[in-house]
C-alpha cells in the first residue's frame, strides 16, 4: 500500500476513500461475514456485494440470476420508451 500511495504521489494522484470500494469472493463466507470496512494504514474503505464492472453486475457469490435480471430490465426500459403500445403489450 505505501508503495501504491508513493507511486501516485508522484504522479500528483489521492487515493480517494469515498470512491475506493472493496469486495470479498470466496467460498469461506463464515470467515469474512462481519466485515464492513477494510483498515489499511490511514486509510478505511468500505465494503460492497455488488459492483459494476464494464457494463457487467459483479457479484460476491458470483450470481448470475442479478446480472441475467439487470438486463432484462434494461431491455424492458428501452422498449418500453421506444416501441409503440401494441408492441408493449404483447411482451
Amino acid at each position: 500500500m505505501m508503495q501504491m500511495e508513493e507511486g501516485a504521489n508522484e504522479v500528483q494522484l489521492r487515493i480517494n476513500e469515498e470512491k475506493t470500494k472493496y469486495m470479498i469472493n470466496t467460498r469461506n463466507k463464515v470467515r469474512f461475514r462481519n466485515e464492513k470496512h477494510l483498515q489499511v494504514y490511514n486509510y478505511e474503505f468500505e465494503r460492497v456485494g455488488q459492483f459494476k464492472y464494464l457494463g457487467s453486475i459483479i457479484t460476491e457469490n458470483s450470481d448470475k440470476n442479478t446480472e441475467i435480471k439487470a438486463r432484462i430490465m434494461a431491455k424492458t426500459a428501452v422498449i418500453t420508451q421506444y416501441c409503440p403500445v401494441e408492441i408493449k403489450n404483447r411482451i
